[in-house]
């Protein structure tokens, strides 16, 4: 035990610049950039967009494989912000499944929209968010205790839901234009 809290010792002090850090302690990855996978709370996290076609489009994962998801399966994307998610990624929710992209979002919102039916809408915390029109099941309003305080309205899915700040009445008229418009 008190070789270990020696080690974390010696390795704080080296982070912090006040001791050079052991060559046993480079060995092992400390002091350098991750060159592996990103594990978050037990997750793995795709990296770049790789192809956008017709019907799917394809991601580099950091693990080295691609990954295919087809524009039928997405119903949301939108913005990085809890903490268990990499920082600055764009987030495509598929299925029951979730894609992390190291992509600027307007970019991926931009190429994804040419192919799907996206609506815009504000998340509770203020983020932007898109759902696919066509993917909407159900609106209802927000109900006090079980949902966030400043949402007004919930957008269901078959894949899940999302929450946001426009009205019903606004919610409807947006999925509504978005629907026709394809």
């Amino acid at each position: 035990m008190r070789l270990r809290f020696a080690f974390w010792l010696a390795s704080l002090a080296a982070v912090a610049g006040a001791t050079p850090m052991p060559h046993s302690a480079m060995a092992q990855g400390f002091g350098q950039p991750m060159r592996g996978p990103t594990n978050i709370l037990g997750r793995s996290y795709p990296g770049k967009i790789k192809a956008i076609g017709v019907e799917s489009m394809t991601v580099n994962l950091r693990e080295g494989g691609p990954q295919t998801v087809l524009y039928s399966d997405i119903w949301r994307l939108r913005r990085s912000f809890a903490s268990d998610e990499p920082n600055g990624s764009s987030i495509v929710d598929f299925g029951n499944n979730r894609m992390f992209i190291a992509a600027s979002f307007d970019a991926l919102v931009a190429e994804v929209s040419k192919k799907l039916p996206l609506t815009k809408f504000t998340a509770p915390n203020g983020d932007t968010i898109y759902l696919v029109a066509n993917k909407v099941t159900d609106i209802t309003g927000a109900i006090p205790g079980l949902h966030n305080p400043a949402s007004k309205t919930v957008v269901g899915t078959r894949n899940g839901s999302q929450q946001v700040l426009e009205t019903i009445a606004d919610t409807k008229k947006v999925i509504a234009a978005a629907s026709i418009a394809r």
